[in-house]
């Protein structure tokens, strides 16, 4: 069955260009393989394969040297003495690839794999590919400005004690001109980066918005220091000595999503990095595909490829990182006893993380939780305070209900329920009775 990977020729066609299209469109794809001898329904012509193959393999050859552009060796092989007859062609990484009719580029020979058929490439489709070729080398590229400062990057040197050397960081070339990657880590960084908080679970309301400007390490830096501030964090009392507590979002996967924005974004690309602040999760918005075909599962099993080498160089001298290109294995594993695993959205234009918020119960009450809040004398009350007030409230009334609870503290029902539920199982209360009549006993509190 023919599809997005596969297709199917009964032979070489007599206009081979054809033939080569298909070829071409799988290099600027995610690769595939032709199978020769075979018609479109997927039956198989063994004896035409016995009588042509050795014909399809010499064209072949000869294509794989001299038809295409850029150089194919390592992306196209042969199988002749299979059945059917294979051609696989692997993923190119010096996309666009076309098919040489006369000299030079061929934008008409240029094709991309869209289900079970080709096409020929649109003019975006192309410049976005030559924009992703180039962007591997885009921090090394001379630019022709040469006063630019350094001061917010050279404070971090100086605090971690190691030399600033524009040449031993490659911020210069041989003939003393700054390049992309200086440009990005100086003080007149023409990039910018988004944080946002918003109320609920969608971009209606806005509880806060900011964008930071200056060197990346900068930029970094606020956007670290806001995501920690509103990184929220549930307090629940054990009966342990240390109370647990609990982060929203797991400190270390939240630091290791947002710095790999910076370090693997594409710079070429013209967006911006944006980290949005929901009640259930944040996302982080990041220009750019993966770098050279990598996909999420290469980077989970521990495969590397970088985008911006200095870059990261840089980062690492300072400690920003660790470079070891191990982030995204410590995100998962962050999230390893959660029910929502992180989730990656990866296209030609972006990469989306969402990490959730693992004290999130996906009710509206607690939305409403913090509305109430901010409006009444209970504003802000931690767990504990919680705790001493349902107790009094008991004390007093051992027969008082939830409902009655939550009207009193002007807290929801859901929260009023898993506080008292906690006690219980810490053998601070007791329910005595039935659902009707019963009511409520306060045991040792000093357990």
């Amino acid at each position: 069955m023919e599809d997005y990977k596969i297709e199917y020729k009964i032979d070489i066609p007599e206009k081979q260009n054809k033939l080569k299209a298909e070829i071409v469109s799988f290099l600027n794809s995610k690769g595939g393989e032709i199978h020769l001898g075979v018609n479109d329904n997927g039956s198989i012509d063994k004896s035409l394969i016995k009588n042509k193959k050795k014909e399809w393999e010499q064209i072949l050859a000869n294509w794989i040297v001299n038809a295409f552009s850029p150089n194919v060796a390592n992306l196209i092989y042969v199988y002749p003495n299979e059945i059917p007859f294979k051609i696989k062609v692997l993923e190119g990484k010096n996309k666009p690839y076309f098919y040489k009719d006369g000299e030079g580029f061929n934008a008409k020979g240029v094709f991309v794999r869209v289900g079970s058929t080709k096409r020929v490439a649109s003019f975006d489709e192309i410049q976005r590919m030559i924009r992703q070729h180039s962007s591997n080398d885009f921090e090394a590229m001379s630019i022709d400005t040469d006063d630019l400062t350094f001061e917010y990057l050279e404070n971090r040197f100086r605090e971690k004690e190691v030399k600033f050397d524009k040449y031993a960081l490659s911020l210069l070339d041989k003939d003393g001109k700054y390049n992309n990657a200086a440009l990005l880590l100086s003080d007149q960084n023409p990039t910018i980066s988004k944080f946002a908080v918003f109320q609920g679970t969608d971009v209606s309301v806005f509880l806060d918005k900011k964008e930071f400007t200056g060197s990346i390490l900068k930029q970094l830096d606020d956007i670290l220091y806001f995501a920690s501030l509103s990184n929220r964090k549930r307090i629940i009392i054990s009966g342990k000595p240390d109370r647990d507590e609990y982060l929203d979002i797991p400190k270390r996967a939240l630091r290791e999503a947002i710095v790999n924005c910076y370090c693997h974004r594409d710079y070429t690309l013209s967006g911006d990095v944006k980290i949005e602040f929901y009640d259930d999760r944040v996302q982080i918005f990041s220009p750019g595909s993966l770098p050279d075909g990598l996909t999420l599962e290469n980077i989970k099993m521990g495969m590397v490829a970088k985008r911006n080498k200095i870059i990261v160089n840089v980062l690492d001298k300072i400690d920003v990182i660790e470079n070891y290109a191990s982030g995204v294995r410590r995100i998962f594993e962050d999230y390893a006893d959660f029910n929502k695993q992180p989730e990656y959205y990866i296209s030609n234009n972006g990469v989306i993380v969402t990490l959730f918020n693992r004290n999130y119960d996906g009710q509206n009450e607690t939305q409403s939780d913090t509305q109430i809040d901010t409006q009444n004398d209970t504003q802000k009350l931690t767990s504990i305070q919680r705790y001493s007030k349902i107790i009094q409230l008991i004390q007093n009334n051992p027969q008082i209900t939830a409902d009655e609870i939550k009207d009193i503290l002007s807290l929801s029902k859901s929260t009023i329920r898993r506080d008292i539920a906690k006690l219980r199982e810490e053998n601070k209360l007791e329910y005595v009775g039935s659902s009707k009549s019963g009511y409520w006993v306060v045991k040792n509190m000093n357990k």
